[in-house]
């Protein structure tokens, strides 16, 4: 638990949930595997990249469940067959990352190529969401009947 002295903060009564869900973000340490870029490719197209060298399309796994986009792998390389390496440094380690994504965006393609997972997302604006076009029409009478 941790204490806060800010007089502001301590007038507040019951909000230790909030209070600690903010210690915990503070305290969050985001995991760096495998790297990846998030694109804007559009003001409603969005591309999540992922590098995964090594990895096939057998190996990775995509799912999307209650607005969060889950990605796991783990390599099925063979253990079978013993290699020795001199140096080994592309990591083939098994991880899942997680994106949450807002409720109104999906998913279209997962595509893996050149060791890059490629994931478009798209932004389902809602009709009532959307800019409306207003007419502007001109009134021809009030402007005549003013010069006169």
């Amino acid at each position: 638990m941790t204490f806060i002295t800010s007089p502001l903060i301590k007038s507040f009564v019951g909000f230790d949930n909030l209070f600690d869900e903010f210690d915990r973000i503070a305290n969050f340490k985001d995991q760096s595997y495998p790297a990846y870029d998030i694109e804007k490719v559009s003001d409603t197209d969005y591309k999540i990249s992922l590098a995964l060298a090594g990895f096939s399309e057998r190996d990775i796994s995509a799912e999307m469940k209650d607005s969060i986009l889950t990605v796991t792998a783990s390599s099925t390389e063979d253990e079978c067959e013993p290699t020795s390496f001199i140096h080994r440094g592309i990591a083939k380690r098994p991880f899942n990352r997680q994106f949450r994504l807002a409720e109104n965006i999906d998913v279209l393609d997962a595509e893996l190529v050149n060791g890059m997972l490629v994931i478009s997302l798209h932004k389902n604006v809602p009709e009532a969401e959307q800019p409306k076009q207003i007419a502007i029409r001109s009134s021809a009478k009030s402007l005549s009947k003013k010069a006169a």
